[in-house]
């Protein structure tokens, strides 16, 4: 089974409503990406491609090292394919599947970062140093398991999210650089992340880079309608 620290990193999430890009609607999204993850004192580096088709609301990713695998997400499920050892597993979650090197991605393309989407209301807004930072609150039924969240924008892009648990310490820090502008959105081609324990100590740590995209290719990739083989046995398993 597949370990769960190659899709789960923090709470943040993937919601599908995208702007326009290049004067038209964005159809769909490419990028190369490396991930770099250190965790007690391991590391482990990850590279592929992201897919990323708005009209069917499903994200595909091809990752080549350090093993062949796909991996496709939409809304509460995500499936992993291993077309080499010819195995499957179907991860079905009580709320949406976030993947570490798709968040910063999807987030940079949608109103909000998503937050609306899945329920959280902004509470209120700071400006420091001409960064604008904006605190959201999770929705009521959730306040018992997710905390806030924070965001940092400076010049339209986002350059920092911050998440903490519902009893206000700090679970997760995200920084966005090198943005690069695709239409009217700008899109982070570096992000590092941390991960946090109630004791502050430092759990898990990222650095993703993304190079490379295509929008809206004239010719469809045909990996964005993949399946897994019905010859292939599921392993279902729900969290």
């Amino acid at each position: 089974m597949p370990k769960k620290r190659h899709f789960i990193i923090t709470l943040l999430l993937i919601g599908l409503l995208l702007q326009t890009v290049h004067a038209a609607p964005l159809q769909t999204l490419s990028l190369d990406f490396t991930r770099e993850l250190t965790e007690k004192g391991e590391t482990e580096h990850i590279a592929g491609t992201l897919h990323y088709d708005v009209k069917t609301a499903r994200v595909v990713v091809e990752v080549t090292t350090p093993l062949k695998q796909i991996m496709i997400v939409k809304d509460k499920v995500l499936e992993i394919y291993y077309p080499e050892q010819k195995q499957a597993f179907r991860f079905i979650s009580e709320g949406r599947i976030p993947l570490p090197f798709v968040e910063s991605i999807v987030q940079s393309t949608q109103a909000e970062y998503g937050l609306t989407a899945i329920g959280y209301s902004l509470d209120k807004h700071d400006v420091i140093d001409k960064v604008l930072y904006t605190h959201w609150k999770p929705p009521e039924k959730a306040k018992d398991t997710l905390g806030i969240v924070i965001l940092g924008m400076r010049d339209d892009r986002l350059i920092s999210a911050e998440i903490k648990n519902p009893a206000g310490y700090i679970v997760g820090k995200s920084r966005y650089q090198d943005h690069k502008r695709i239409g009217i959105n700008y899109i982070p081609m570096t992000v590092t992340s941390s991960m946090y324990s109630d004791k502050s100590e430092v759990l898990q740590h990222e650095r993703i880079v993304y190079n490379n995209p295509q929008v809206n290719l004239e010719t469809p990739n045909p990996i964005l309608n993949f399946t897994i083989p019905k010859s292939v046995e599921v392993k279902e398993i729900k969290w």
